[in-house]
């Protein structure tokens, strides 16, 4: 059996007085600190939290920009690809143009010459004709009606003759 004396009181009084030292002067202490660390790590927690989702966000907002700078980089190569295809097009219908301007042109020289040419070999024809016609008549035509004769038996001879 347990025999109370007073060194066992003693004990008993001398633990609950270091119960309540302890209790008010280092356990409140202690536990303020558990409390502050624990803050402190709740607070670096959130913190954390908080810095990884600002990086998704950038990481995102970086996705975006990527995205619509390539996006515009496309739209620019488009306007540049249709501005050179335009630009083709105009030059080379310009040159067609030039192209059938100077075969018009070439085309009215032609025909101009050859009017030219026909008028004048018309007219030795003509000269020579009336100049045959007198020599075969041991006669000179002079006239102007004898050289509007030969002009039309001329003109029609060789409008048969092209047929």
């Amino acid at each position: 059996m347990v025999s109370i004396n007073y060194t066992l009181i003693a004990q008993v009084v001398n633990f609950l007085i270091l119960l309540w030292i302890l209790a008010k002067f280092a356990y409140k202490p202690l536990l303020k600190a558990m409390d502050d660390r624990r803050m402190r790590i709740v607070k670096d927690m959130d913190n954390a939290e908080n810095a990884r989702k600002d990086a998704e966000a950038l990481k995102q907002q970086y996705a975006e920009k990527m995205k619509e700078a390539r996006k515009e980089a496309n739209n620019i190569i488009a306007r540049a690809n249709a501005q050179a295809q335009q630009l083709h097009d105009e030059t080379l219908a310009k040159a067609q143009k030039e192209r059938e301007e100077i075969l018009a042109s070439g085309r009215e020289r032609v025909e101009a010459e050859r009017k030219k040419a026909l008028l004048e070999v018309r007219e030795q024809v003509i000269a020579l004709s009336t100049e045959i016609a007198g020599r075969v008549l041991e006669q000179k035509l002079a006239s102007q009606a004898d050289h509007d004769l030969v002009a039309r038996v001329t003109d029609q001879t060789m409008a048969e003759k092209n047929q």
